[in-house]
């Protein structure tokens, strides 16, 4: 492994971490799901936003010059990612909170639930968008495919690791805590509901 793939390795995940560890749907869904006991589920959705996570990474290293004027400074971006946040916001504070899930039978219902999570949330491109710019200023984009694949390998591997890692602490917190358990549904709500709030303020 040449040293300089090893770099944009590193580079990939400590970029997808900053972006991956605020609150957004798709963690917020794996809290969701992993506090139903729904492994399988977990593990679905967090490689559908895997997916999406690297083809954002992709799209602002490759277009990020052209995508980014577009998408910083158009408001109806920022008003369906409000509204985005919201409606989930809602959806979740009105959701019957149970302990368990039915397994789902469709293998794939997770992976497509994890993609379009990450696909409706805006502000990770966005984020991309901005962390491209970063790269390309200091000289760190990659040139060459052998370190396209590792950043590449480093956005996924960074993104499941934070997915999974949301999914293990709430487990934990929620195991010692009844009464958050019982509201958790609502708790979603209300912190998507305030990053929406947050999010109109932007605009």
């Amino acid at each position: 492994m040449e040293l300089n793939s090893a770099v944009y390795l590193l580079i990939a995940i400590a970029a997808t971490i900053i972006g991956a560890v605020p609150f957004g749907l798709v963690n917020l869904s794996m809290v969701n799901v992993a506090l139903k006991n729904d492994s399988h589920g977990a593990v679905q959705i967090a490689h559908g936003a895997s997916v999406v996570e690297v083809i954002f990474a992709l799209a602002a290293l490759l277009t990020g010059a052209k995508l980014s004027p577009v998408l910083e400074g158009n408001p109806v971006v920022r008003y369906f990612v409000f509204a985005v946040l919201l409606g989930s916001g809602l959806f979740f504070w009105f959701k019957k909170n149970r302990e368990k899930t039915k397994p789902d039978n469709r293998k794939s219902s997770g992976f497509f639930k994890g993609i379009i999570l990450n696909l409706v949330s805006i502000q990770v491109l966005l984020f991309w968008l901005l962390a491209a710019t970063v790269l390309s200023a200091k000289q760190l984009i990659p040139s060459v495919f052998s370190e396209m694949l590792f950043f590449v390998a480093g956005v996924w591997l960074a993104k499941m690791a934070v997915l999974w890692a949301y999914a293990f602490l709430a487990k934990k917190v929620v195991s010692h805590a009844q009464k958050i358990s019982s509201h958790i549904n609502r708790i979603i709500g209300v912190v998507l509901m305030v990053v929406a709030v947050v999010q109109l303020f932007k605009i």
